[in-house]
């Protein structure tokens, strides 16, 4: 029996050095809440003593906010016989209080009943808490005053938080936007990228991403946001969300659009000076070339009374590129002054500027067998054109003369309507019976930088000005051979301009 008793009291001695070597405080009460029992360390971190504390009632140390709702917790454990978890604040002997954490339940031994409390000091861990509530407080100001929108979402892209900017911005209240989705205020044409910008950094662990999107104000306006985000992770490193800031880019954007505009209109102008200043060079280099032609001639003649008629020939020839000229200076000054081509163009009859073409070009060329016909599908037709649509019809007219040889230059001129990609235009061929233009040049014959075969008559800066004026109106130039595979038997100019029908 002594062996037994002394067993028993090595144990209940094993047992107390074991509640009595633990960090949190063992606490055992009675069904009044009176203290029958609490270890060493209940002793260390409330200050008292055993006699202070043994023996008392429980309430007696708890501050007296959580009195009411520790009682509470305390009998509704012991009425339903299960766990109580709760955090309280006891009173140390100094007389300032400890904030706690308790858990504990009603046990039975030795035929009593008596509820046994674990307590835990959980003062690092509310000065913790208290200094993230001061961190978390300050920056929410922080982000509360800036001028930028801030958000975050959840991995559904509802809104879980945003500042006081957005809501301004898109005259709506946090309480109608927090828990909608992204989606609520973007325009349904940038959803999709939004999403794949997001779904990406997602997928791919991407630290930072930027987009941009319209969004639609309450008032129903329609704005332009750009932004930034990042990843967001709790504390065990697992993404559970986004975090971003938006700004309005709006008028950054309208601002860059003029700029390209101005930038396009500048550009634009540039481009018509220079085709102004090439055309005027071009006309006015032929105008002096026909005249100094024209007075080398009358000058052999002078003292020759029966050239008379020859000499008038030449006068007239002289007064005409006089005009011409006179005619040019004042179309290319006029032209150049505009700022878009698209102003200078009014409604034109082609037909009477092709037969003026045709009438200038027989005048000029009286010593050469020249047969122009017009097959048209109507007598009148309209487009929308410049003054310098003449130099079109002249320049090709110009260039089916200097390219043959034949005794007899025959040119048609056919004129249809064609359909394409849903645009009707009016289609012009100019077919000649000229010595033609081979594969090689056809490739190169409008650029710029083409020049002429030493020797030959050449097809000049004229067609290349073509092509320009041409495109100006929204038409094009191309060529093909009048008998298709044999370049040698002339050559088929077709343009296109736009039916204003």
């Amino acid at each position: 029996m002594s062996k037994l008793i002394d067993e028993l009291k090595e144990s209940e001695m094993r047992y107390f050095n074991l509640i009595n070597s633990i960090l949190d405080i063992l606490l055992e009460l009675s069904l009044d809440l009176t203290i029958t029992y609490i270890n060493t360390q209940g002793f260390d971190l409330l200050g008292y003593t055993s006699k202070e504390i043994m023996g008392k009632r429980f309430i007696d140390f708890i501050h007296p906010d959580d009195t009411l709702r520790i009682i509470d917790v305390i009998n509704k454990a012991i009425k339903k016989k299960d766990n109580l978890s709760t955090e309280l604040k006891i009173q140390h002997k100094k007389g300032y209080y400890i904030p706690i954490s308790a858990n504990g339940r009603l046990l039975e031994y030795n035929n009593q009943a008596k509820i046994v409390i674990l307590l835990r000091d959980i003062t690092q861990m509310k000065e913790a808490q208290q200094k993230l509530m001061e961190s978390d407080k300050k920056y929410r100001e922080i982000i509360e005053n800036i001028e930028d929108g801030y958000f975050e979402v959840d991995l559904k892209g509802n809104y879980t938080y945003v500042n006081d900017y957005i809501c301004r911005y898109l005259g709506i209240s946090k309480k109608e936007l927090l828990g909608k989705s992204y989606t609520y205020n973007l325009d349904k044409s940038t959803i999709n990228d939004v999403f794949e910008i997001f779904n990406n950094a997602y997928n791919n662990n991407l630290p930072k991403g930027s987009f941009e999107s319209q969004v639609m104000r309450s008032d129903g306006e329609m704005r332009t946001m750009e932004g930034s985000f990042y990843l967001r992770f709790d504390f065990r490193g697992r993404k559970v969300g986004f975090y971003g800031f938006t700004r309005d880019i709006t008028e950054k954007k309208e601002a860059e659009k003029k700029l390209k505009q101005s930038e396009k209109q500048f550009r634009e102008a540039y481009n018509r000076a220079e085709l102004y200043k090439d055309l005027f060079y071009h006309d006015i280099n032929n105008i002096f070339t026909n005249i100094g032609f024209s007075i080398e001639l009358s000058e052999k003649y002078l003292n020759k009374p029966e050239r008379e008629s020859d000499i008038k020939e030449f006068y007239e020839i002289i007064k005409r590129q006089f005009a011409r000229g006179t005619k040019l200076i004042a179309n290319v000054q006029k032209l150049s002054s505009l700022d878009s081509s698209e102003k200078s163009f009014k409604t034109i009859e082609v037909i009477k500027i092709l037969k003026d073409a045709i009438n200038f070009i027989i005048a000029n060329k009286r010593r050469r067998d020249i047969d122009i016909s017009i097959d048209s599908f109507q007598d009148e037709i309209f487009i929308q054109a410049n003054d310098l649509l003449i130099d079109v019809f002249e320049n090709l007219l110009i260039n089916a003369l200097n390219y043959n040889n034949k005794p007899k230059v025959e040119i048609l001129i056919k004129i249809s309507k064609e359909l394409q990609k849903n645009i009707n235009f009016i289609k012009f061929e100019f077919i000649d019976n000229g010595i033609g233009i081979s594969e090689k040049k056809k490739k190169i014959i409008f650029q710029e930088k083409f020049k002429k075969e030493k020797g030959s008559k050449g097809l000049g800066f004229g067609l290349t000005l073509v092509k320009k004026i041409l495109e100006s109106y929204g038409g094009k130039i191309w060529l093909e051979d009048r008998v298709k595979g044999d370049y040698t038997k002339g050559t088929k100019f077709i343009f296109l301009i736009p039916d204003i029908k």
